[in-house]
């Protein structure tokens, strides 16, 4: 670590001191210092309903609750931090390769928003974007070109988020997703596909020596006779596209939030797509992908 980093990391704001992961299912929260144990509070049916086209919130009142039931009381003055992590399906996750970049920041993400604008169901430049440049991506750099990793909603859309987490005395200064979040957890060397399954949804990221190169959230649906027959056709064609778009075929596909169904989802899909499949056994992928990263910034910081 350099003279410079040791400063900007003597004046960063500490970690927040809760995290929460929130699912249409329920709210997972844990403390970010130890003894890391993780809380849920369920959601009643139809108190949540993830999407970045509508108001994510049909009962505030339930939803608020459920925060409440979740943050320990205390007698200190002033908020305590918190990191929200949304829901897949309540953002918009893309990759977006450029071949050149302007070096402002600012006329960066008016590019950003131009691109995004073509394919986005609401209005782009109202909404919260958040981007960044990957490192190590072709041709990344200064004033040269790479592939963005873009994270945008509707404004309105987090702040209803964020407002139950502030009633119950919390700051949430810090707002990811659940895609982004659970990076932290998977290998930062080879090629493969992700697909995390959650309430609704299936998120699919595809990862080459940890670099993002695509990400697409698919909605799934409900209540259908054989719902891996669904997550079959709509995974066929992204290693399709993968393999005539992104120089070859990913080497295996890791399953997330299958739960007692990983065995079978894994035996499966290894036959019908004719790939590797493996499957990481987390519950709540995005709580424990944040706290790794938090973990891992701590030991880079002693070890400096």
């Amino acid at each position: 670590m350099s003279t410079l980093d040791r400063l900007k990391a003597l004046f960063q704001d500490p970690p927040p001191e809760f995290v929460f992961e929130i699912s249409a299912s329920g709210i997972a929260m844990s403390r970010t210092r130890p003894p890391a144990i993780v809380q849920w509070a369920d959601l009643p049916a139809g108190t949540l309903e993830p999407s970045p086209v509508k108001d994510n919130m049909i009962d505030t009142a339930a939803f608020a609750q459920a925060v409440a039931r979740l943050v320990p009381a205390t007698s200190k003055r002033g908020r305590r931090g918190a990191a929200l992590i949304l829901p897949d399906n309540a953002v918009r996750l893309a990759v977006l390769d450029f071949e050149s970049l302007p070096e402002k920041h600012e006329e960066r993400e008016a590019l950003i928003r131009f691109r995004l604008k073509k394919t986005l169901p609401f209005d782009v430049d109202e909404a919260a974007l958040s981007w960044h440049l990957q490192v190590g991506g072709p041709q990344a750099g200064k004033g040269k070109g790479g592939k963005i990793v873009a994270v945008v909603a509707p404004a309105e859309i987090v702040i209803r988020y964020e407002t139950a987490f502030r009633m119950a005395g919390l700051h949430p200064g810090m707002v990811t997703c659940t895609p982004l979040a659970l990076m932290d957890l998977l290998p930062t060397t080879g090629y493969f596909l992700v697909a995390h399954k959650t309430d609704g949804a299936l998120t699919v990221l595809a990862l080459r020596d940890g670099i993002l190169i695509l990400a697409r959230t698919l909605e799934l649906v409900p209540n259908t006779a054989d719902p891996l027959d669904e997550i079959s056709a709509d995974l066929y064609p992204t290693l399709v596209y993968l393999e005539d778009e992104a120089g070859g075929r990913p080497e295996r596909l890791l399953l997330l939030g299958f739960g007692d169904e990983s065995e079978a989802a894994s035996t499966r899909l290894s036959i019908e797509l004719d790939i590797l499949v493996d499957s990481l056994d987390e519950p709540h992928p995005g709580l424990a992908g944040y706290l790794k990263s938090l973990h891992t910034k701590v030991e880079a910081q002693v070890a400096a």
